[in-house]
């Protein structure tokens, strides 16, 4: 059994991830880390994830390991302080965008970057290998002490940004940000308004945060701030409202290229993005003399190209911007004291950053028992098929996170190329 996807190890509490596989997760870390390893975990507020973070350290101390607890604090802050404090592994319990009922266990190496797929798949085996048990007891881990101080700091001197004089807004649903954002924008001068920023896991996401803006967008009617900030359950994935509009996400990234570009700071004068990456995006950063490289879809899949093309720009159009000059994963807070940074140099995000996207549509296909096998052997046929009849650039996959196939048609035709896609793979 392969316990990771996309993203780490994600499904629902109690059925696809459960106490036994945190334990697993942990006495295995523990076993790998050689000597009495150290391993920090940090978690968002989901009802589930107290259960989660006992298990795991459980895992870890049957393991031979150490535990350090950094309590409710953002994804990047695992590998943060995996790399500060010397740790060997860090690991992050969150579903990030996904449902209260979900949850999920992201892990870090001790270099503070998620794990590759290689070095899950050997996790996953060690996992196998282990006695399937369902944890008993309770650990007594006490919260480093002023870990949620310290890392405000850090994200403070990280980016070095004045903010005195700007009125900002925030969204935390409820999530992982709900204490450190508001903040680390009062400690860079700003003045804040913030909404959904209380320890409520049960309504983590929910019409709320990165992935629900009109919330926001609905409490900025009439207001005269400028620039607001979403964050989804764990902090890494962001939404940039400007006057009360939620920007496209393309246009942030762009926005990021180009100003890194004019201040002489972008490496390799090229950024890295996915094969989910709209072409129009492509067009206009070649306009700045910006190439773009295209990955796999996934964060950690960004990074390494990244790190093999030593680059330090990346970005999905889902929200997650990959700055390798400040992180070793995607921190909405760092990328929104950026765009703070580069709206006051260079004003509004939405014109800085503007490009005329390609034609596109994309939908999620469940997969079902009826066409579970076509979908999971015959995509590569089906993609070049249809995108040969559309002359569209096509992008079909199975999704890591939730059991259905993520399709997107680009081109003139794509709205007849997803029609031949859904009619393939749902009849």
């Amino acid at each position: 059994m392969n316990f990771f996807g996309t993203d780490g190890i994600r499904g629902t509490y109690g059925s696809t991830i459960t106490d036994g596989t945190a334990f697993l997760l942990g006495k295995s870390l523990a076993l790998k880390g050689g000597d009495n390893p150290i391993v920090l975990i940090g978690r968002d507020t989901r009802l589930s994830g107290e259960s989660l973070f006992n298990a795991l350290a459980l895992g870890v101390y049957s393991g031979g390991g150490t535990v350090v607890n950094l309590g409710v604090l953002p994804t990047n802050s695992v590998g943060h302080f995996v790399r500060k404090l010397g740790g060997d592994y860090g690991v992050m319990i969150s579903a990030s965008h996904n449902p209260p009922g979900d949850n999920g266990l992201k892990v870090f190496d001790k270099y503070g970057v998620k794990l590759c797929q290689s070095k899950q798949a050997v996790l996953s085996d060690l996992m196998n290998s282990l006695m399937h048990i369902v944890p008993n007891g309770k650990v007594y881990e006490p919260v480093f002490y002023d870990i949620d101080n310290m890392y405000c700091r850090d994200i403070c001197n990280t980016v070095n940004v004045d903010l005195s004089g700007m009125r900002i807004a925030i969204d935390c649903c409820y999530g992982a940000s709900f204490s450190v954002a508001e903040r680390v924008f009062r400690m860079c001068g700003a003045e804040v308004v913030a909404y959904c920023n209380r320890n409520n896991g049960k309504d983590i996401n929910v019409g709320c945060g990165a992935t629900n803006t009109s919330f926001l967008e609905e409490k900025l009617k009439n207001s005269d701030i400028e620039l607001a900030f979403a964050f989804d359950g764990d902090c890494d994935r962001l939404a940039v409202l400007e006057k009360g509009k939620t920007l496209d996400n393309n246009t942030v990234f762009i926005a990021i290229a180009r100003y890194m570009k004019e201040e002489g700071l972008l490496r390799g004068d090229s950024v890295v993005g996915t094969v989910m990456t709209n072409g129009g995006v492509e067009d206009q950063l070649s306009q700045y003399g910006i190439g773009l490289v295209r990955t796999a879809v996934g964060d950690i899949n960004i990074y390494n190209e990244m790190t093999k093309l030593s680059l330090n720009v990346g970005g999905e159009d889902s929200g997650h911007y990959l700055l390798s000059d400040y992180a070793t994963s995607s921190d909405a807070l760092i990328t929104a004291l950026l765009v703070c940074k580069i709206w006051r140099a260079k004003g509004s995000i939405e014109k800085y950053g503007h490009y005329t996207p390609h034609p596109s549509v994309k939908c999620n296909i469940t997969v079902t028992d009826d066409n579970r096998l076509l979908a999971t052997q015959s995509l590569d046929t089906i993609r070049n098929r249809v995108a040969s009849l559309c002359n569209c650039r096509i992008v079909l996959r199975k999704s890591g996170t939730e059991d259905v196939i993520r399709a997107y048609a680009e081109g003139q035709q794509c709205e007849k190329a997803l029609e031949m896609i859904k009619a393939t793979l749902c009849n």
